[in-house]
């Protein structure tokens, strides 16, 4: 087509009559307004229309209406034929413009449309994968300092219950239940009972990322690796403090002989001394047990502190693909039914549409008020909106 609208003849037919028309046009257009002209000066002249006078203008109007078809007639050869030759121009264009869905560069795009959001639609699959991961090693730790902290204190209750049972066992000791007290004492367990400490509850509060099996299997790491520590400790403690009981006790057996010989005033300061000494060595060794329990707390705040600096890192060092085409993703509306775009309409005059001026608004809805015209000018079953904001005039044209 392209090598047709170039040949010679349509060059010359071109030059030849684009003047000739546009030259018999002017003619027409220039006679046409001056005998408008004419006819509005003999009106203004008569102070307005009257029968005669509009029987002139119906007659020009409808003279001006066969005008308007005969230059139309006369350039429309010409103006065909650059209607064609643009068309051809806007097809060589469009076939290389890759907005056109339809062009080569188009369809290139389109699979690179499809190309970028599959490759994003990966990598948030894998950036969502790799969150959840975390989500659950977060969870793991927080359960697993949780279950330490918990089975930490049930051994501080167990080891604060035998040393009160040997702390008893010695404050009731008199010269009556001497022998039976210190034998006792002297056969009081300084090793950890395996059942008792192994089937310790833990009341720590399971994380809804774990399963039944991340949790039991959470516990019995943590149990495995702190009971050789609780074996040790309890051995060391409750052995230390036996040891020490035991190590007193001569002495003490000597200060109530000496109480029992003593007069009624001298026994009772004597008893007064004995149970202060005894007070304060019970109070060095809590003071001593509390400072290990504060040590073993912030042990556990630090490394609590330290699990969560570790998963804020994680969470920003989330592994990328090592290639990721530039796109540029934009929300895009999927009307779903014809509800929908009263969503759509009430958002834009909310928005947009109620600051606009009612000029404006009548271009951008001219095709529903040609309806609503169209329906109120029905002869058969004519329909009126019903509004204090709308009116409707007669509009009178001459025929």
């Amino acid at each position: 087509m392209s090598n047709e609208l170039v040949k010679q003849e349509n060059v010359e037919m071109i030059v030849k009559n684009a003047p000739q028309s546009y030259n018999e046009n002017q003619i027409s257009h220039d006679r046409c307004i001056e005998t408008g002209k004419k006819l509005l000066a003999d009106i203004q002249a008569a102070g307005g229309m009257n029968d005669e006078l509009d029987q002139r203008a119906a007659e020009f109007i409808n003279r001006a209406r066969n005008t308007v078809k005969k230059m139309n007639d006369k350039r429309s050869p010409v103006t065909k034929l650059f209607d064609e030759i643009r068309t051809v121009f806007t097809s060589m264009e469009n076939d290389v413009d890759p907005t056109k869905a339809e062009s080569v560069p188009g369809k290139l795009q389109k699979m690179r449309n499809d190309y970028a959001a599959k490759k994003r639609a990966e990598a948030e699959a894998r950036r969502r994968e790799e969150a959840l991961r975390q989500q659950i090693e977060a969870a793991k730790n927080r359960y697993r300092l949780a279950v330490e902290e918990d089975y930490q204190q049930s051994f501080n209750r167990m080891l604060n219950a035998s040393f009160n049972e040997l702390t008893t066992l010695n404050n009731n000791i008199t010269l009556e239940n001497f022998s039976q007290q210190e034998k006792a004492i002297r056969n009081f367990p300084v090793t950890l009972s395996e059942d008792k400490i192994t089937l310790l509850p833990s009341g720590a509060m399971i994380p809804a990322e774990l399963s039944t099996n991340d949790s039991l299997g959470i516990r019995r790491e943590v149990m495995t690796r702190l009971l050789p520590k609780f074996r040790e400790q309890y051995r060391f403690d409750i052995g230390e403090n036996r040891d020490n009981i035991l190590f007193m006790l001569p002495s003490k057996k000597k200060e109530l002989e000496a109480i029992s010989q003593a007069s009624a005033e001298e026994a009772r300061r004597r008893e007064e001394e004995m149970k202060l000494r005894e007070t304060e060595e019970a109070r060095r060794r809590e003071e001593e047990r509390l400072r290990k329990e504060e040590e073993e707390r912030n042990r556990l705040k630090v490394q609590q502190q330290q699990n969560e600096m570790t998963e804020l890192f994680s969470q920003a060092a989330v592994a990328t693909p090592s290639y990721q085409p530039k796109s540029q993703v934009k929300k895009k509306i999927v009307i779903k039914n014809s509800l929908g775009f009263l969503d759509v309409i009430n958002l834009w005059w909310t928005t947009e549409g109620c600051k606009l001026t009612v000029d404006e608004l009548s271009k951008k809805f001219k095709s529903q008020i040609t309806l609503c015209e169209k329906l109120a000018n029905d002869k058969s079953n004519p329909h009126y909106i019903q509004s204090k904001h709308i009116s409707y005039e007669d509009e009178v044209k001459a025929k």
